[in-house]
């Protein structure tokens, strides 16, 4: 707000542009914006889309849904005054909005907005209608509207399939959630089309089969090609099947794919919780080995694996190595050994686990 108040003291009064600049740049803090807002109205500076839009990705940064509604509702109703024209950035920001908030019959309702004033989905506005149906648990309605998606012309990308894996995942539905993959992998996924349907898709859209359907129609099988973000997804459906992992791991690398920081933080997480101690570090050497930098959340995983197999001199000895790495321990860290204080037998290891305590305090 300097800014503006050094304008004003020139006695020149700030433009929209400024105000979009200032509010932008501040996206993260809703107070702010709201603050730059009221003042371009006491001004008498009049908001554009540009504005609304802002204050709309405000509002989804802080989780303010209503407030978003409402911003929303007030686009509309000057949309319909001839005030504004809402392109597709404010849609797919609300379906975001409401995809975050579970409201997958909002979200709906944005679609059917947007088509009534002859909008076009694209790529994000889909994904998210798709995120709010996989959040709200509705699964097959998110596999629905995936297959309407590709009807409609929008090319599917992995992270559309990876939406509706991390949903299962999240619901603990890990035999369908392999089901669906290899599904995928095998057959793509199949979507019937109407003569029309088929005619308006653009150039460059990916199908690899097509097969006569009913009516006149035909049936087009489009490709799913995973992807490492894919992968790590079902290592997480793996449970405590610390082998099952491995080998989705390794089905990775033989499809060409390199497995990442979280690919094997993942794999440590698992032999961590099925007490497969020396399994966990072994991973840990072998990112260090494969050029993968290890990173404080690395440690942490794996000196979960070592407190759970209850070795908490190994667990000790790695935390002074990632110290010794120059990588400083967060909180979760600290947790990790504290919770495991009831463990500690030796006059040793007490002393070290208050040794500990003391450094998190220091460390705020």
């Amino acid at each position: 707000m300097a800014l503006t108040q050094g304008l004003l003291a020139e006695k020149i009064t700030p433009n929209t542009h400024v105000f979009n600049s200032l509010m932008n740049a501040n996206a993260h803090s809703m107070s702010y914006n709201f603050s730059v807002y009221k003042h371009m109205q006491k001004l008498g500076v009049r908001p554009d889309l540009a504005s609304y839009n802002i204050l709309l990705k405000t509002c989804c940064n802080a989780r303010e849904f209503n407030t978003a509604q409402e911003i929303y509702e007030e686009m509309k109703k000057k949309e319909h005054d001839g005030i504004l024209k809402l392109d597709v950035f404010t849609y797919s920001t609300m379906m975001k909005v409401f995809a975050e908030a579970k409201m997958w019959k909002m979200a709906s309702n944005i679609k059917d907005d947007m088509r009534a004033v002859g909008a076009r989905l694209n790529l994000v506005t889909w994904s998210s209608l798709i995120n709010a149906y996989a959040n709200s648990g509705l699964v097959d309605g998110a596999i629905e509207i995936l297959e309407e998606m590709i009807r409609d012309g929008c090319q599917p990308t992995a992270p559309c399939f990876n939406i509706i894996l991390t949903a299962l995942v999240k619901s603990c539905q890990y035999d369908r959630a392999f089901r669906l993959f290899n599904s995928w992998i095998e057959f793509g996924i199949k979507v019937s089309l109407s003569l029309e349907q088929k005619g308006s898709l653009p150039d460059n859209f990916t199908f690899c089969e097509e097969h006569p359907g009913t009516n006149g129609g035909t049936i087009l099988v489009v490709p799913f090609r995973p992807t490492v973000t894919t992968y790590n997804i079902l290592m997480m459906a793996c449970g405590t099947n610390d082998e099952r992992a491995k080998s989705v791991m390794n089905e990775m690398k033989r499809n060409g794919l390199c497995p990442d920081r979280i690919s094997w933080s993942i794999l440590m997480d698992i032999y961590g919780t099925s007490k497969n101690r020396n399994g966990a570090i072994q991973a840990l050497r072998r990112m260090q080995r494969v050029g993968i930098k290890l990173n404080v959340s690395a440690y942490t995983v794996a000196i979960k694996a070592c407190v759970e197999s209850k070795d908490l001199k190994l667990a000790l000895h790695l935390f002074e190595e990632m110290k010794a790495h120059q990588l400083k321990p967060n909180m979760v860290t600290y947790r990790t050994l504290l919770t495991a204080r009831s463990k500690y037998g030796s006059l040793k290891e007490i002393q070290k686990c208050l040794a500990i305590y003391q450094e998190m305090r220091q460390a705020g």
